[in-house]
């Protein structure tokens, strides 16, 4: 029994290790809209979010989008969000000035997904 309770003690703090790792959407500044066009150059899908690297005017950036349930359930599966196809990314920028925006919405050959 008392192993099982040491191990258990020891197993906690990984749990909250993907707690830890996600951001909030306070450091993304809501007031400095931008929209941004390229080619996607990478995807990355997972939870809580995925996240799509462009390159816009020279300079890799991040665009961090919603779970992929909701990309899913809003039509924006992984066969649309493809590595070479041209997208608009809608959203806010990060406060701190590292090339990431927050996404409200996507666009791919001409159909918009709201994603918040």
């Amino acid at each position: 029994m008392r192993r099982r309770s040491f191990a258990v003690l020891l197993a906690l703090p990984l749990l909250a290790l993907p707690a830890a790792a996600h951001h909030g959407w306070g450091s993304y500044d809501a007031t400095k809209p931008m929209t941004i066009t390229a080619p996607i150059a990478e995807v990355m899908i997972g939870n809580p979010h995925g996240d799509i690297t462009l390159t816009h005017e020279g300079e890799m950036w991040h665009v961090t989008r919603a779970p992929p349930s909701r990309m899913n359930a809003r039509g924006a599966t992984a066969k649309i969000v493809t590595q070479g196809v041209t997208i608009t990314a809608h959203g806010y920028p990060r406060r701190d000035g590292t090339k990431e925006i927050r996404a409200e919405w996507i666009e791919i050959g001409g159909t918009r997904y709201q994603l918040r």
